[in-house]
């Protein structure tokens, strides 16, 4: 891909695939550094397959570079103090819910690649096990399997819980 076509799919998609890459690492800096490689890996490649979708494909691409920033960094995602009280401010959702991103993060770094595309593209990005099938080439017995990790490992921390805020 040459620097033209990066520079009008970066104008384009650039928003969006950062705010992505927030979501998934949950610090402003954290994001900028994954979506400059994402858009380093996209100058590398060819673009998505025949038919497929270009914004999926970057949104692929953008998880990988997450979730190869998390595993580099060995940490949980943070936000900082004034990142937090606005967050509060906003006062959506319930006390648990901060109980559940903690565990998904956990989950999310503890289980193999695979297995974290495939839950995030299902779980998180709402595609069915059939448009998850399409976008990774795996196939649809695999995804079901690999959701099925996904969730015995989330619900083996869900239960754990407790013993997990005791050892704070």
């Amino acid at each position: 891909m040459d620097d033209v076509q990066l520079a009008r799919l970066y104008e384009q998609y650039g928003y969006l695939v950062h705010r992505r890459c927030l979501q998934l690492v949950r610090r402003p800096e954290d994001a900028e550094d994954a979506l400059q490689e994402t858009f380093l890996r996209v100058k590398r490649y060819d673009g998505p397959r025949e038919g497929g979708s270009l914004l999926a494909w970057l949104y692929t691409i953008a998880q990988r570079c997450c979730f190869d920033l998390l595993e580099r960094r060995g940490r949980e995602p943070t936000l900082e103090e004034g990142q937090l009280a606005a967050l509060e401010e906003r006062g959506q959702g319930s006390p648990e819910d901060g109980d559940r991103r903690a565990l998904l993060g956990l989950a999310l770094r503890q289980l193999d690649g695979k297995t974290r595309t495939i839950g995030v593209l299902h779980f998180l990005d709402g595609y069915t096990q059939e448009e998850v099938a399409a976008q990774t080439g795996y196939s649809r017995r695999t995804i079901g399997k690999k959701l099925q990790q996904f969730e015995q490992r989330l619900r083996q921390l869900w239960q754990a819980r407790p013993r997990l805020k005791e050892r704070r």
